[in-house]
């Protein structure tokens, strides 16, 4: 059964002719009679009485009528959501960022974006690396910005490198080490660390950076966001290795120091987009974002780093 079935059967019933039917579906009078007779064989029943000089449906006719053109009206409902969505989702564009964007200056970059743009905004997620990624994959979102080397490799998707980061110690000032320009983390294995698991993906790199250096790190304070670690902080009970930028942004009293570390791996702050299906919006925010991060103080990783391979063109 095809919806061409259904249609034929619906305008026989309104005009009660096959002439004006089938001119009113623009086709022949004897491809009409053709889709009749397949839709009554699919039902195994005859739906219209041939005989007369009017058309008129049989009994189970009348009856078949009815769901008929509620299946109808239900698949033109369909269409019709389909196309409102479409035009809602041209009004808008999707971001997923970590969490905490705003210490990133990704918020600000949205902001700056949307504000002198009518009948548009942007919908924004904040969540772990790997979900944000997940969400790019399956195409719940239009573009991803976090940091290129906790994404695990898989499509050719286009990237963009804003911003080059890596790793710092934080203490408080009464702290042994606040003096320090840089260090090891091997001389750090009696420290009590607290680390933000807000990004499941973050957490991991802060562990296995400190077991790269040669030791577990003594975690407390199981999942706490950063605003409860600050405050350990601040009483000289704890420190934390967080990115560079998150804790220039956020640890900004004068009685926190940051230091550097050694053995830090090098992070990259990327804006990620399936090139393929992004609107026009997406390709206009894509070229916004990259002005955009060239105007901030810290430079910015485009003038280090080489764009990956992609049909999009900034």
């Amino acid at each position: 059964m095809r919806f061409d079935h259904l249609r034929c059967f619906v305008a026989i019933k309104k005009y009660r002719s096959f002439s004006e039917a089938a001119e009113s579906l623009y086709i022949s009078q004897s491809a009409l009679s053709k889709q009749l007779k397949s839709f009554e064989d699919t039902l195994g029943v005859t739906l219209v009485e041939r005989s007369h000089s009017v058309i008129k449906l049989t009994p189970i006719g009348e009856r078949i009528a009815i769901y008929v053109q509620t299946i109808l009206d239900e698949y033109d409902r369909m269409i019709m959501e389909a196309k409102d969505y479409l035009k809602s989702e041209k009004k808008k564009l999707r971001i997923a960022s970590f969490c905490e964007m705003s210490q990133y200056g990704i918020t600000d970059l949205m902001v700056s974006f949307e504000h002198n743009i009518p009948n548009f905004h942007i919908e924004s997620k904040e969540c772990d690396h790997l979900q944000m990624f997940d969400l790019l994959s399956n195409r719940q979102t239009d573009i991803i910005i976090g940091y290129r080397e906790l994404w695990p490799e898989g499509p050719d998707y286009f990237s963009m490198p804003l911003k080059k980061d890596d790793l710092v110690l934080v203490v408080h000032e009464s702290h042994p080490l606040a003096g320090t320009d840089e260090i090891s983390l091997a001389d750090l294995k009696q420290e009590r660390f607290c680390f933000p698991r807000e990004d499941e993906t973050l957490f991991k790199l802060f562990c296995e950076t400190c077991v790269a250096a040669g030791f577990a790190p003594f975690h407390t304070l199981s999942n706490v966001r950063l605003g409860t670690i600050k405050r350990y902080i601040l009483q000289g009970m704890r420190v934390t290795l967080q990115t560079r930028i998150r804790a220039t942004n956020f640890f900004t009293e004068p009685v926190f120091h940051l230091v550097n570390v050694k053995e830090s791996p090098s992070l990259t702050l990327t804006l990620m987009a399936n090139d393929s299906f992004l609107s026009e919006l997406g390709r206009k925010f894509i070229q916004f974002a990259y002005g955009y991060y060239r105007e901030q103080p810290q430079k910015a990783a485009g003038n280090e780093v080489q764009h990956k391979t992609s049909t999009f063109t900034i």
